[in-house]
């Protein structure tokens, strides 16, 4: 490769050779590796904090199968554990599956956490009926 050849520096937009490793300018490293995430999906992945080992399976990432063994810890376990999947989720998801682009992979996230909340939803109105009917049954005079 021809060392007069050069690009700029994605941090600084110096100019530097192409070859380069690191500027010399700003001091980052411009070489990337393919297992870089993008920078526009290094956030919390909210659908693997709260769907945690159904997320897990669906992204072929059965190390959130340990959702279950921490629950042998009371609320500390899963607690924490829903943490680290929430921290390593998007880095997990992205890695499980070639994305057509970071829309779409943002976009199948944000459904995690739509599904999540729809659920939430119906088992509060299924709770909120058995209670209404338990009571009921419970107050009737046999």
């Amino acid at each position: 490769m021809d060392n007069s050849e050069k690009k700029l520096c994605p941090y600084c937009n110096a100019e530097i050779n192409n070859n380069a490793q690191k500027c010399k300018y700003c001091g980052e490293w411009v070489i990337k590796n393919e297992n870089d995430l993008p920078i526009e999906i290094k956030h919390f992945n909210w659908g693997a904090f709260l769907m945690n080992w159904i997320w897990g399976i669906m992204h072929k990432k059965y190390i959130t199968l340990l959702y279950f063994p921490a629950c042998l810890i009371p609320v500390i376990g899963p607690i924490l554990i829903s943490i680290w999947f929430g921290f390593a989720g998007n880095k997990w998801a992205w890695e499980s599956k070639n994305w057509e682009s970071i829309e779409q992979f943002n976009e199948v996230q944000a459904n995690w956490v739509k599904l999540w909340i729809i659920l939430a939803v119906l088992s509060l109105i299924i709770l909120i009926k058995v209670f209404v009917v338990l009571s009921l049954i419970g107050s009737a005079n046999v």
